[in-house]
């Protein structure tokens, strides 16, 4: 339980800082929004860097376990796109929510990803694009094979995320 505290206080940290929104926590599995409930211009190249700087930081946190002999890792995913949010619930319980094909779709990614790997696709890649010169290009793209993913009706074409130093 301590591990999963200070995995969740590391990525929570990362996540305010880069001001995204944490939308559930899951087991060891985190959803996170940028751009919802606030907008930003730039949401793609926060979700970049913070995506980037999630693995660092969480690496941090697992050395201690892996010295301990536990093998325990991250991947991360990000997809871009419409996606609709808000309050869901009864009296007893309310619950912010976000739902649609997105989230899906970096679920997906993130599950085909490997330990210290950041995948998307080519949306996302297309709108970092746009975003210009309001993003920080500290980071390169690897484009890799297309893959077909579960809930996902075309297969997509996967990109890396990396530090550009790396």
């Amino acid at each position: 339980m301590q591990l999963l505290r200070d995995y969740y206080t590391a990525i929570g940290e990362v996540v305010t800082q880069y001001g995204g929104t944490i939308e559930s926590f899951a087991g060891d599995g985190i959803m996170v929004l940028v751009g919802a409930p606030l907008s930003y211009r730039d949401h793609a190249g926060r979700a970049a860097g913070m995506a980037l700087k999630i693995l660092d930081r969480v690496a941090e946190v697992l050395s201690a376990s892996r010295r301990a002999g536990l093998e325990v890792g991250i991947g991360v995913g990000i997809a871009s796109g419409y996606v609709t949010v808000g309050v869901i619930g009864g009296a007893a319980r309310l619950e912010y929510v976000a739902v649609g094909p997105a989230l899906n779709l970096a679920s997906r990614l993130c599950s085909h990803a490997r330990p210290g790997q950041v995948l998307t696709d080519q949306r996302f890649v297309a709108v970092l694009d746009n975003e210009g010169e309001r993003t920080d290009r500290s980071y390169r793209f690897e484009r890799m094979e297309s893959v077909e993913l579960k809930g996902i009706a075309r297969p997509v074409t996967v990109f890396a995320i990396t530090p550009s130093e790396r």
